[in-house]
């Protein structure tokens, strides 16, 4: 091959062929060593020729070349730029997802470690400041009735060491855990029950938030993974600091979505290892979300969490695909159990409070 001012010469053992470079079609391609040129007056004809012609100074400075040259790298720059942001994108999402992943292993390795004497200890004490504002109930029978709801759950519920005490307190129809144990219910959400299931379903909720630690969870979360490698590394220390939280306020927390999915979910696991109907819990929520659309509005707002969650709804068909999904959904003994019911007139200390 050789190259002239206005045309490429390819020499052969036949006759010689000139191919203009005004009619060259290049094709730069990815190859290391070659380069494709095709003569657009006979489009099936293509040349592979060394790469090295785009060294040649008389080549690339042609202008039919030149323009070529520079719409393709253009390209192929722009390519290159749409890929290297693609991959970077991806990366980004792969480390946002390993960091989800890991702090989410780190929390829960975290909270398994914390004894069960310092969360009885922890929950006593939040429990002790909860009660000068609220109104217990001095009820022996719908206390009996409550507990032996409980009793039901308590061997299908995985929180060794954890003694569940059940608590009723005037107000508006709600209920809500406490870390050590404490599971409290209203005289309103006892009243606007029907069923022993249906309480048998909040009480796993709920008890599904002590066996999970999602109190713990929630503190550990909130302080971000710097804290979260502390602790990973020894800090115990610190983890005992951080449940000096003011524990007053734990009735007044939100758990997130995630949480209260998780709830229904191994609650929904209890009521099943123990035989009791799970749509209990579904049919409680519906309860709940009728409730709400009477206009009423809930007091508590870390009971909200379990009562007013802004995902009710979803939660609900949720369950119902669960019941669905249940291989054997008739084996359930309808439960016998008197439901606890209660008769209070005056607000609690708690409403008073808060309006």
């Amino acid at each position: 091959m050789v190259l002239a001012w206005d045309r490429l010469r390819f020499e052969s053992a036949a006759e010689p062929f000139v191919l203009p470079l005004a009619d060259i079609r290049l094709n730069v391609g990815t190859d290391e060593h070659w380069i494709e040129l095709r003569d657009q007056r006979a489009p099936g004809l293509t040349f592979s020729v060394d790469r090295a012609l785009l060294d040649e100074p008389r080549f690339v400075q042609a202008p039919p070349i030149r323009q070529q040259l520079q719409r393709m790298l253009g390209r192929q720059d722009l390519v290159r730029r749409l890929r290297a942001t693609g991959i970077a994108l991806a990366g980004f999402v792969l480390v946002a997802w390993l960091v989800t992943v890991l702090a989410g292993w780190a929390v829960q390795t975290i909270v398994k470690g914390i004894p069960a004497d310092r969360e009885i200890a922890f929950g006593d004490e939040s429990f002790q400041k909860l009660a000068p504002d609220v109104e217990f109930v001095n009820d022996p029978n719908a206390q009996a009735r409550l507990e032996a709801i409980g009793a039901l759950l308590r061997p299908s519920v995985p929180a060794p060491g954890i003694p569940f005490r059940f608590h009723i307190i005037v107000g508006e129809p709600n209920a809500f855990a406490m870390p050590g144990g404490h599971i409290v219910v209203t005289t309103g959400l006892l009243n606007l029950l029907d069923t022993p299931e249906q309480l048998a379903g909040v009480l796993a909720h709920e008890s599904a938030h002590v066996a999970r630690r999602h109190m713990f969870q929630h503190l550990i979360s909130g302080k971000g993974p710097v804290f979260l490698l502390e602790l990973l590394t020894g800090g115990r220390n610190q983890l005992f600091n951080l449940m000096a939280y003011p524990s007053e306020l734990l009735v007044y927390e939100s758990f997130s979505q995630k949480y209260e999915r998780e709830a229904d979910n191994y609650g929904w696991d209890y009521l099943v290892a123990a035989g009791i109907n799970p749509q209990g819990l579904t049919e409680a929520l519906g309860k709940l979300r009728h409730y709400e659309g009477d206009g009423n509005v809930l007091n508590f707002q870390r009971g909200k969490a379990f009562a007013s969650h802004p995902d009710l709804d979803q939660r609900i068909i949720w369950l119902e695909a669960k019941w669905q999904a249940l291989p054997h959904p008739n084996g359930f003994v309808p439960l016998t159990n008197a439901m606890p019911k209660v008769t209070v007139n005056a607000p609690s200390r708690l409403e008073i409070l808060l309006k």
